[in-house]
């Protein structure tokens, strides 16, 4: 079994999404439901906007972050388009985004209304929990983190997260950055394995505001109900003494 690591290109994102979503799918990862909902009842058409809203991202320029995605393949098989890992590394230099441009930016996933008011307050709480860490932890606003970072159910335990892990880790050595990601529990030690350390985990569970409306509310449960309970961790692993000049 061959695998094969290579930086993807803005055609690859159609298939490391289809790719992604099998992998949290199975089993269902509530955390991976809320930042990807299945909207209007349909997963295909959810699917390809979220496609389609990474692309874009890849094809901005920032000169802030560097975003790359990797994809692992595997070179024996007839199809070998097909994606059997995949993962996004950001490297920040300068953190421009505010908390509440953040939680906008991952709100716009969700229609007006019940459910897009429940995310709006859970992307809050695990935004203000990771940026209280950052801000504590060394006081600057250069790092390393991940945005997604997964494995096909038939490829697990493979060393295929070794190999995006340790790419995304030379990579925020050289440019002697911490690295921050957002955990789930059974993720824990293969992070720590990688020099991770736990900072805080957030048991999730907004409060249903007051002031909406009846079908609001029902919205705002359903999704609760859909995606409610979710642990995290906010994860640090320091930043390399050895920087690449």
């Amino acid at each position: 079994m061959p695998l094969t690591l290579a930086v993807a290109h803005t055609d690859d994102i159609p298939n490391i999404t289809a790719a992604e979503w099998n992998a949290f799918e199975n089993p269902l990862q509530p955390i991976f439901r809320l930042y990807c909902p299945i909207t209007d009842n349909n997963r295909v058409a959810s699917i390809a906007r979220y496609a389609k809203e990474l692309q874009g991202d890849l094809q901005e320029q920032h000169t802030n972050i560097e975003n790359v995605w990797l994809k692992v393949v595997d070179s024996d098989r007839a199809d070998e388009d097909v994606i059997v890992g995949g993962a996004q590394w950001l490297f920040i230099t300068q953190e421009t985004a505010s908390i509440e441009q953040s939680v906008r930016s991952l709100s716009k996933r969700y229609p007006e209304g019940g459910a897009k008011i429940f995310a709006s307050q859970a992307f809050r709480i695990l935004r203000e929990a990771e940026a209280k860490h950052k801000a504590g932890q060394s006081g600057q606003h250069s790092y390393a983190t991940l945005g997604t970072f997964f494995t096909i159910p038939e490829y697990r335990k493979c060393g295929i997260g070794n190999l995006l892990m340790e790419w995304g880790l030379k990579r925020a050595d050289e440019k002697g950055l911490e690295a921050w990601i957002e955990a789930v529990p059974p993720a824990v030690s293969f992070y720590q394995r990688h020099g991770f350390m736990p900072m805080e985990t957030t048991y999730l569970d907004p409060e249903r505001p007051v002031g909406l409306t009846e079908e609001e509310c029902a919205e705002w449960d359903d999704t609760a109900k859909s995606i409610l309970p979710i642990t995290a961790i906010v994860m640090c692993r320091p930043a390399s003494i050895n920087i690449s000049k």
